[in-house]
């Protein structure tokens, strides 16, 4: 105990320390939940307000998001809040030049002389705060506003706040000396706040989330009827920027709320919103405290101590009680310390590391005795041995198998349980001549350590493989000397057979899962593949380089839709079905076969000259054929003859009827026959069902015939099965007739016959670097300019700066920043006449009102058609 005492001691020593990465984050972690333990307050009548310059602020006032806000309206603000009667005006904006207009900055300047409460903010050059740290405060050099600003403000200070490495600001910063003060340090002055109150700030409260403190929008502070008076008088008001999408020239800095989780929508809070909340502080003198270096040592290393000597004497259920109830106490002690004291302390150290080890530490040891304890136990139940017979009444209503077994392994008792399982009688499982087989390990466990547990792949009298869970128990005499060994079994073989098919249907859930992630990011990859081969067939014209051409090309499309059907497979959609003849199938199938089967199997294919055609998936069908065939090869081990068929079929109403699930009319039967070893007759109903399957587990997973019979009924067809045992099985497969003739090949357009461009702008958005350079020098050729963005963000930065240029957007629907469908509707608000072509890895994304599609990979005849149809109007 005394070991454990000292341990934990050490270890909370250390989480004290800089250097502890841990310590350091559950310190963090301490400070964020005790914000959440601090009672509610109200901020109705708040004495700090904040105008936050947002996107409707820049909408409502004509401002163009990409240049600084207007000096006149920052001038209007200070005068309608000078009206009001604001107790003091804080801009957490860096004012460090005077921009052109230089009727604006005397009006900003006059604005802030008449108020006289106006605070400026300053910032730490780049150069300082790469150095500050390294040199000391001597080094650090500001960025000040103006000097006709900072002449005509009462007060300037550091913008700059002190972030934790999870962007959390929970440090109050009071700035660098009395002379360079902090943005809030500067503003109390100037509002009359006590500089000890000040001083004695050192950890922020917060009062809520994002957005908690009182705040309205710039273009609705200027107007007197959206916001009175009555909301400014006698406060002090913060006017800051709240970013959005990055598309101001103002701060952008953001920082997590330490009463955030990662996964809430308003994770950040506006870096103006935490200078309002120390702002608060000042205001209202309730800043948080932390307990001194010393006095949290001592907390820990008495509850080091304390804790160990208390949870020891208890058993574990008892301890578990006695740690909770510590749990508690310590978060009591905690919401008290923050009510009564505003003190905080890293009290997850307590609650997440001391409890739990002292814990731990308590079940351990208790373990041991309870071992020791059991090993004397033991030699009392050997001492029983001798009633095992006499207890035999209520062994033999066991539900589980109960053996009793010489050591040489003669049976010499057996229960009704075990007659019922096994299949023999009682007398029959006591000769010596047929004993139940235990592995050689089992014994020899049980011998050493008294008892073995596992489990037995056994055989019972019908043939029937079953399994059991074993409890082996080795009985000794009154002399302690071994003499037999008692089994107590468990059927598990259904349930086993359950956890198989768990297991199975969960691996492919998985790889599904895992199949439809990658597919977009494949799609994204063959796209400007497919688009650099068809740019060199262009450029290159010897034959030879024209055929590598042509069959790189031909596979980068048979990736294409291989990834399709992946697509439409995890989402457990249908495939596009089209008119198709079955020969060209069926004669590729046994191309493959004949290739790649053992030389002992033979292989037939007969296919009339007139078959009909049936509306299918080639991919699908292919599948079909290929799984019935490797069917085929297993149960043809020895070799034999595999047969490939097809023929036109009019099935009547009579002969429907003795097909499963058939339907009369014509169809086109698909046949794969062989010789092998057949199908038994009792298990041929279950050939379909999923996880089904008579192969070892290495070989087979049982999902080859349900997967044929899904994409039958998905072709609206049926199929029968016939099968003899020894004889071979045949498979018929029944797909309706397709009504359409099948559908040419498309050859693509030349190039040459698609409208060529007469220095057209196109705004091409894609995060793929490889795509929006593959599409740049498509269309560059095709005499169209093109301007390129790496996200909606920059995109609609772009169209803002060449919005009167810009004549077609082509824009990829999964971006950072802002993704295709938000940035489509900014777009539209911006220029609703400006066509938009969507560029998809997926086959299910939106499309705008005014938007089409483009699914990649696609071809330069597929862009440029795309193109020419937006330039031509049709």
């Amino acid at each position: 105990m005394a070991a454990v005492a000292i341990l934990i001691a050490l270890f909370s020593t250390w989480l004290l320390s800089p250097a502890s990465r841990l310590g350091t984050s559950l310190a963090n972690s301490s400070y964020d939940w005790s914000q959440e333990l601090l009672p509610e307050t109200s901020l109705t009548n708040s004495p700090v307000v904040i105008v936050y310059i947002d996107l409707d602020s820049y909408r409502v006032e004509k401002q163009n998001p990409v240049e600084p806000w207007s000096r006149a309206l920052h001038a209007q603000l200070i005068d309608r809040l000078t009206a009001a009667g604001a107790k003091a005006v804080v801009f957490d904006i860096i004012f460090d030049e005077a921009i052109t207009n230089s009727e604006a900055n005397r009006q900003f300047a006059a604005a802030m002389r008449d108020n006289g409460k106006v605070v400026l903010a300053g910032e730490i050059t780049r150069s300082s705060r790469n150095t500050a740290d390294s040199e000391g405060f001597k080094s650090v050099e500001y960025s000040l506003p103006a000097p006709m600003f900072l002449n005509a403000a009462a007060a300037w200070g550091t913008a700059s706040l002190q972030a934790d490495n999870d962007f959390i600001v929970r440090r109050y910063f009071p700035g660098f000396t009395v002379e360079r003060p902090s943005l809030t340090a500067a503003a109390a002055r100037v509002a009359g706040i006590s500089a000890q109150r000040v001083a004695h700030a050192q950890w922020i409260r917060y009062y809520g989330g994002p957005l908690a403190i009182p705040h309205v929008s710039y273009s609705s502070a200027l107007q007197a009827s959206e916001v009175g008076d009555e909301f400014f008088r006698g406060k002090i008001v913060l006017i800051g920027a709240r970013p959005m999408a990055g598309l101001y020239l103002e701060r952008k800095d953001e920082f997590r709320s330490p009463l955030a989780m990662w996964g809430d929508n308003e994770l950040f809070m506006p870096a103006v919103e935490v200078q309002a909340t120390q702002m608060l502080n000042l205001v209202r003198g309730d800043s948080l405290r932390r307990l001194s270096s010393g006095n949290e040592i001592l907390v820990l290393l008495g509850l080091a101590i304390l804790l160990p000597a208390l949870l020891f004497f208890f058993r574990p259920l008892p301890a578990t009680g006695i740690a909770m109830a510590g749990e508690c106490a310590v978060l009591g002690a905690t919401v008290a310390a923050l009510r009564l004291g505003q003190t905080w302390f890293p009290w997850l150290i307590v609650a997440a590391v001391q409890v739990p080890a002292a814990l731990g530490a308590s079940v351990l040891w208790q373990s041991v005795q309870w071992y020791q304890q059991r090993k004397k136990f033991e030699a009392q139940r050997r001492a029983d041995e001798a009633k095992i017979r006499e207890q035999a009444a209520l062994i033999e209503k066991a539900q589980d198998a109960i053996l009793v077994q010489e050591l040489d392994g003669g049976i010499i008792y057996a229960n009704p349980s075990a007659e019922r399982l096994y299949g023999w009688s009682s007398a029959d499982l006591r000769s010596n001549g047929h004993p139940i087989p235990v592995p050689e390990k089992a014994k020899q466990a049980a011998m050493a350590t008294g008892e073995w547990l596992g489990e037995l792949e056994q055989t019972a009298r019908d043939g029937r493989h079953i399994t059991v869970a074993s409890r082996c128990t080795l009985i000794r005499d009154a002399a302690g000397a071994a003499k037999s060994l008692m089994f107590i079994n468990t059927d598990v073989t259904e349930k086993k057979r359950l956890e198989q098919e768990f297991f199975r249907a969960q691996r492919a859930e998985s790889v599904g899962s895992l199949a439809s992630g990658m597919a977009h990011d494949l799609n994204n990859a063959f796209a400007p593949i497919l688009m650099g081969l068809q740019l060199l067939q262009r450029q290159r014209q010897d034959e030879e380089t024209q055929r590598m051409l042509s069959v790189m090309e031909q596979n980068t499309h048979r990736g294409a839709e291989m990834v399709r059907q992946v697509l439409l497979f995890s989402r457990g959609s249908d495939s596009q079905r089209q008119s198709l003849l079955l020969g060209r199938l069926i004669r590729e199938m046994e191309q493959m076969v004949r290739q790649t089967f053992p030389r002992a199997i033979n292989v037939a294919a007969l296919l009339p000259a007139d078959l009909w055609a049936v509306l299918g998936n080639a991919t699908q069908l292919h599948q079909v054929l290929l799984n019935l065939c490797v069917n085929a090869r297993d149960a043809m081990p020895q070799g034999g003859e595999l047969t490939l068929a097809a023929d036109n079929v009019s099935l009547s109403a009579e002969e429907a009827r003795e097909i499963p699930h058939g339907k009369s009319g014509d169809y086109v039967m698909l046949l794969v026959s062989d010789t092998g070893n057949g199908i038994p007759s009792e298990i041929l109903p279950r050939i379909f069902e999923p996880f089904f399957t008579t192969k070892p587990p290495d070989r087979g997973t049982g999902l080859g015939l349900s997967t044929v019979a899904r994409i039958v009924q998905q072709h609206e067809g049926f199929l029968n099965v016939k099968s003899d045992v020894g004889q071979g099985t045949t498979f018929e497969i029944y797909l309706p007739r397709a009504v359409a003739v099948p559908v040419p090949e498309n050859k693509p357009s030349p190039v040459a016959e698609f409208r060529r461009g007469n220095g057209e702008l196109i705004l091409v958005a894609d995060d793929e670097q490889a795509v929006l350079e593959m599409v740049s020098v498509t269309l560059g050729e095709q005499g169209y300019r093109v301007m390129t963005a790496s996200n909606g963000a920059e995109a609609i930065a772009k169209l803002e700066t060449n919005g009167d240029s810009v004549r077609l957007v082509l824009l990829d629907t999964d971006m950072p920043v802002m993704n295709g469908p938000q940035t489509v509707s900014l777009l539209q608000a911006r220029a609703p006449n400006l066509p938009i072509v969507l560029m998809s890895g997926k086959f299910d994304s939106p499309q705008g009102k005014e938007s089409s599609t483009l699914a990649k990979p696609f071809q330069l005849h597929e862009l440029l058609a795309v193109v020419t149809r937006h330039f031509d109007g049709h």
